[in-house]
């Protein structure tokens, strides 16, 4: 077994986990899940402290949004998960991160990237749900959305 070296790695495993519920029911628990981990760690301040995020592409975590990263990310996964009502509040909280942009806020670029690859890991997780691809699959493609390259 290769053992994981960098936070990318055990980010990616711990997705592929969350790719896991079966049926409306388990993706609906499973997004709730995640809402309520993004809502606890906005409340408790972890979503501002550094996170580990060696290997993880420079673009969605730089200016300072190691912790911002995480949060959006479980965040939109989470809000995908839910289904439509879900995808709309996803879209709508985008559309902020968007607007911030739009007036030369930096740090609300990087959280567009990471708004982006969200949406791409949430589209992963949801097809594993679904059993349309396999685990090794999803690993690859999350890998894709958020490794460094060397």
């Amino acid at each position: 077994m290769v053992s994981e070296r960098t936070a990318c790695d055990r980010l990616v495993r711990g997705l592929v986990s969350y790719g896991e519920p079966e049926g409306v029911c388990g993706r609906l628990a499973m997004g709730m899940f995640l809402l309520r981990r993004v809502y606890e760690e906005y409340l408790s301040g972890e979503a501002t402290r550094d996170l580990p995020v060696d290997g993880i592409k420079k673009g969605l975590v730089a200016h300072g949004q190691a912790g911002q990263f995480y949060r959006h990310l479980y965040f939109h996964i989470g809000c995908r998960f839910l289904g439509w009502p879900g995808t709309l509040a996803s879209w709508l909280m985008h559309q902020v991160d968007v607007r911030q942009a739009a007036t030369g806020r930096m740090e609300s670029a990087v959280e567009i990237k990471d708004n982006v690859a969200a949406f791409a890991c949430a589209k992963v997780l949801v097809d594993r749900s679904r059993r349309r691809i396999s685990r090794r699959e999803t690993a690859e493609r999350l890998q894709e959305i958020l490794a460094e390259r060397a």
